[in-house]
């Protein structure tokens, strides 16, 4: 009886043991780091401003007499796109210009008096007293002549004030105030935008500014930009201004960068993403779907010889989209576990696909 039981126990044990061998490994798949990319992109919001755009206000107060554009239209530099009913301004001009007439002519005769009153003067037959009194009198008249031109200047200004026109070839904005409108100086009649260009802003840290500013390999100054629904724009744009001062609430600071526009798809007050490519020099990569974390700390399961995972720390240096480069922590022909580390623990012995 009792080398029957031990011979079943016998039994039982290497079936036990058999049951076990016979288990099959968990298989993972493994890879390597991956060396870093020779650029990495950052993403920042950008505002979208034309290369030029201006306001056009009224330079006097009167009734609109006349829209000579439409909205949305394009102009031409010095093309009329506003006037204001200028009847009394041009009867200012004539006024001036009568009165410049006038002066002119008392101007002559002041200076043919003044001859002959020299002559006689020479000759010793009127006074200097007389001589003087003639001179003051042609230098009053020259000045009343000033004057008159003076003010037929103004006038002109003031009927130049009644045209608006276009400062740039550009594109008109909305129009609020039609003819027949009274409108007064100052009041905003319109602006006009040259978007053939457009200047993108957007801010930076200071950190992502030092870095910037100590590269000096031109692709740096390279941009893209993303526009509103997720596309890309097809022309590249340069960095070409950096703000000289650092906003103390935000610890940033702006950079402009210069796209070409011909197609005018950018418009002024649009929003998107600037895409800044920013060389790195070397490094390794890990996907960050291969990573966990333990007290703010990164790690992965890096395999040994035999196969068995053990959890490592690595230090990221920089997280781009779905990877980290590294700092350290792991070597090029290290080896660890890319997915379903949730299923893995700690010296567990797995089957490796790479």
């Amino acid at each position: 009886m009792v080398r029957l039981c031990v011979g079943l126990g016998l039994c039982l044990a290497v079936g036990c043991a058999k049951h076990e061998e016979a288990e099959p490994l968990e298989v993972f798949p493994v890879t390597s780091p991956g060396e870093a990319k020779a650029l990495y992109e950052r993403e920042y919001v950008g505002e979208v401003n034309a290369v030029q755009r201006a306001e056009l206000r009224a330079r006097t107060s009167g009734l609109l007499e006349s829209v000579a554009v439409d909205e949305g239209r394009e102009v031409k530099a010095g093309q009329l796109l506003f006037s204001f009913a200028s009847r009394g301004l041009q009867q200012q001009v004539k006024k001036a210009r009568a009165t410049i007439a006038t002066a002119t002519a008392e101007l002559k005769a002041a200076e043919l008096e003044h001859a002959n009153v020299k002559m006689l003067h020479d000759k010793q037959v009127v006074s200097p007293a007389e001589l003087a009194r003639v001179d003051a009198k042609v230098q009053a008249l020259a000045a009343k002549l000033e004057e008159a031109r003076a003010d037929e200047g103004q006038a002109a200004i003031n009927l130049s004030h009644a045209e608006v026109r276009a400062p740039f070839d550009g594109v008109v904005n909305r129009i609020p105030k039609k003819a027949g409108s009274m409108i007064q100086e100052g009041e905003l009649l319109t602006t006009v935008t040259n978007a053939s260009e457009v200047l993108v802003y957007f801010r930076v840290s200071e950190n992502e500014y030092l870095d910037y500013a100590a590269n000096p390999d031109e692709r740096a100054k390279e941009v893209s930009f993303k526009l509103a629904d997720g596309s890309a724009l097809e022309a590249r744009g340069v960095i070409d201004a950096v703000e000289t001062e650092v906003d103390r609430g935000t610890g940033t600071l702006a950079f402009r960068a210069r796209f070409p526009n011909p197609q005018r798809l950018l418009k002024h007050g649009a929003s998107g993403k600037v895409v800044l490519h920013v060389p790195l020099q070397g490094g390794l990569t890990v996907p960050q779907k291969a990573t966990f974390e333990i007290q703010d700390h990164v790690y992965v399961y890096a395999l040994d010889a035999q196969n068995r995972a053990h959890a490592k720390r690595i230090v990221p240096k920089l997280r781009l989209a779905d990877t980290f480069v590294l700092e350290s922590g792991l070597q090029a022909t290290d080896r660890f576990i890319l997915e379903g580390i949730q299923k893995v623990k700690e010296g567990a012995t797995i089957v490796a696909r790479q």
